[in-house]
């Protein structure tokens, strides 16, 4: 038996030693190269990376804009006070925005203003699905060694290997635009076919969760003084009214009943546009320019907010604003 197993030990020790030096030394998902990140051709854990570096530059930023890739496209250079970072990851929640919120003010980092945007993924998508996907694991309050464990699975190792073979070069502008303000840059245009809804096949109802979640945020920035700018992001029409089928505007009412915010969803000017977006999920910074303008410097389009861009939400003004997006809840 002793003989047996010092054959093995040398095996043993091989695969150890396998699982844990590619996941580190490959990372394609930044997890343990947070401080210089590099592009590995696919998407990085932002969430992780995003909140380790906010909380190792406590003084570097005093408001955060929250939401899902689809707000990481504007750019916060653009907002006229405060020193702020985009904290927007993919498929980003509300539950996970409201605990990544309670870890920054547990060590100390109470921002003077938070933004936080949200659409149909914030109400369709269960936070459970993230906690199996590599590049959306939430970041970890509590149990870091949990965190890391799910790297160095066969899985994780596996992912790894996969991305060793297919790694490109850096972008600079890439890594440098990651640590200046968080925001996402990005080229291209309208594809063919991509003319209907984006929607996943896991969307489910998860409205009444996601209403409490954002309640709890708001709960929290009053608790600590914080301004909370709440804000719908102005999805692609035919996203849109697919996600009306499964209960978005009843979301929003709901919503309204609970926090006041500004609306940039509906079927508008801007939204019906395909020069307005990247594709059928992803408005482009140029429209993300104009909710800046609207929530900051008041900037107003009578037309525009008669279609529901940009109509500031309030319980008392409800059903002028069902008017505006042309249906009832």
């Amino acid at each position: 038996m002793k003989k047996f197993l010092r054959k093995m030990a040398p095996f043993i020790l091989f695969i150890v030693i396998l699982e844990i030096a590619i996941p580190i030394a490959v990372d394609p998902y930044n997890v343990f190269h947070w401080r210089k990140i590099r592009d590995n051709g696919v998407e990085p854990n932002s969430n992780y990376i995003k909140m380790e570096y906010v909380l190792h530059n406590p003084d570097k930023f005093d408001s955060f804009l929250f939401g899902s890739s689809r707000t990481s496209f504007i750019n916060v250079d653009r907002i006229p006070e405060g020193k702020w970072y985009n904290m927007s990851y993919s498929e980003g929640l509300p539950r996970e925005h409201l605990e990544n919120l309670r870890e920054l003010i547990d060590k100390g980092i109470i921002p003077k203003t938070v933004m936080v945007g949200i659409d149909n993924i914030s109400c369709f998508v269960d936070p459970s699905l993230h906690e199996n996907q590599f590049y959306r694991i939430p970041y970890p309050r509590k149990n870091k060694l949990a965190f890391y464990a799910n790297y160095f699975s066969f899985k994780g190792v596996l992912l790894s290997l996969d991305v060793s073979l297919k790694y490109e070069p850096e972008d600079p502008e890439y890594v440098e635009r990651y640590y200046r303000n968080g925001c996402i840059s990005r080229t291209g245009y309208w594809g063919a076919g991509m003319d209907i809804p984006y929607w996943e096949n896991y969307y489910d109802d998860f409205l009444g969760s996601a209403v409490v979640d954002i309640r709890r945020i708001y709960e929290l920035c009053e608790e600590y003084g914080i301004r909370l700018i709440l804000f719908t992001n102005p999805m692609y029409y035919k996203t849109y009214e697919e996600s009306q089928l499964y209960g978005y505007d009843i979301f929003l009412g709901w919503l309204a009943g609970q926090v006041d915010y500004y609306n940039f969803s509906g079927i508008n000017d801007i939204t019906t546009d395909k020069e307005n977006y990247f594709e059928n999920s992803h408005f482009r910074p140029e429209v993300g320019d104009q909710m800046i303008d609207r929530i900051f410097r008041d900037v107003r389009d009578e037309k525009l907010e008669s279609q529901g861009f940009g109509y500031y939400v309030t319980v008392d003004n409800i059903e002028e604003f069902e008017k505006a997006l042309g249906s009832g809840y």
